[in-house]
């Protein structure tokens, strides 16, 4: 479980300068982005300790034992884009689909809680509708979503998610799937409340 002559040749020769002067940058800024190494995964961290406050860890054991809520310390969050290049994915158009109708990207999220670094929340996420795509998790339902241009570079949204995904699923499962384990991770919205908004800044 748990990468910053005469007159009229001189002044033709004037404008050719002035001219070659004024593209360069431009040629030079499109050089550079066609240079820019593809990076297939992006790596955000938790903008600081206060914007985890609105996250919890719920660890439910074997035999029916009453949940347990644990206050989540620290997370990351992965954004990846096997085959191709996760910033372009999360620049990419509003409304643009998704490659074949699948995922345009995938999440994956390490965080700890209780002292436990839980690494198996995963999730796949579709196109961007006012900034905003939504997520499904990759195993035992939940669902959540990834905001962009908000009050950080990237927001994870966890619960009431709005214009809907709310309800399916409590939660998004941190633990392993498919595994006969008697305890189950999942990161919930914390205790009384009905959406967590989380930042994440790249270094």
């Amino acid at each position: 479980m748990g990468i910053r002559v005469d007159p009229p040749q001189r002044t033709s020769l004037f404008y050719i300068v002035i001219s070659a002067l004024v593209l360069m940058p431009s040629v030079s800024a499109r050089a550079a982005s066609k240079m820019r190494p593809v990076k297939q995964v992006v790596e955000y961290r938790a903008q600081s300790p206060r914007a985890l406050a609105m996250l919890e860890v719920e660890v439910t054991g074997a035999e029916d034992a009453a949940p347990v809520r644990q206050s989540v310390t620290d997370a990351a969050l992965f954004v990846a884009k096997p085959g191709g290049d996760a910033r372009a994915a999360l620049t990419a158009l509003e409304g643009a689909p998704a490659p074949g109708g699948g995922a345009l990207f995938n999440v994956r999220l390490f965080v700890v809680a209780g002292g436990t670094l839980y690494t198996a929340g995963r999730g796949r996420c579709g196109g961007w509708q006012s900034d905003v795509a939504r997520c499904s998790s990759s195993c035992q339902g939940g669902a959540f979503a990834i905001r962009r241009n908000g009050a950080a570079p990237l927001e994870l949204m966890v619960g009431a998610i709005p214009g809907g995904a709310a309800g399916e699923g409590p939660g998004i499962p941190i633990s392993p799937c498919g595994l006969d384990d008697e305890t189950d991770a999942r990161l919930v919205v914390k205790s009384g409340r009905g959406l967590a908004v989380t930042g994440f800044v790249n270094d």
